[in-house]
């Protein structure tokens, strides 16, 4: 498999800055399927993004690519992994198409999270490391026990 580098190429590290609606859930969705092409383990793979809605869409959205890679003809599938900057060959083909059902069969999923999913997480593995009380609960909204602090 040849690749040209782009910032979804997985040969580099890429730091993408851009506004709303200038394609970064899809860069970094093609980064995805880059990094599944290459034999990264589904549960290998992490990406973290700002919102829960983000995270989310850039889940539904790699769902959506390789379900396309899947049921898509030779000539199609070589168009479209030639639009993500992969020159397929044959082996390159055949584990684009057997992605998706790769994906299904994995114990663990690619995962997306927040970051403050994903810090939460390394809290309460490692709560006194992060000097925290074991099997702390994060509050959603402070908003009574700041009425309380302020009552006292």
């Amino acid at each position: 498999m040849t690749t040209s580098l782009t910032p979804s190429s997985p040969q580099i590290n890429a730091t993408v800055m851009a506004s709303a609606g200038t394609g970064k859930t899809y860069m970094l969705v093609n980064r995805l399927v880059r990094l599944l092409l290459t034999g990264a383990r589904p549960d290998a793979i992490l990406a973290i993004t700002f919102t829960r809605k983000a995270a989310a869409e850039m889940q539904s959205r790699l769902s959506e690519r390789l379900l396309a890679l899947a049921s898509a003809t030779d000539e199609q599938l070589a168009g479209q992994l030639q639009a993500m900057g992969v020159t397929a060959d044959a082996a390159t083909l055949s584990r684009a198409q057997r992605l998706f059902e790769t994906l299904l069969q994995s114990r663990m999923q690619v995962r997306t999270t927040t970051f403050h999913a994903f810090c939460q997480e390394i809290l309460l593995r490692f709560p006194l490391e992060a000097d925290v009380p074991p099997g702390f609960e994060l509050l959603e909204s402070g908003a009574e026990q700041l009425e309380a602090a302020r009552a006292t």
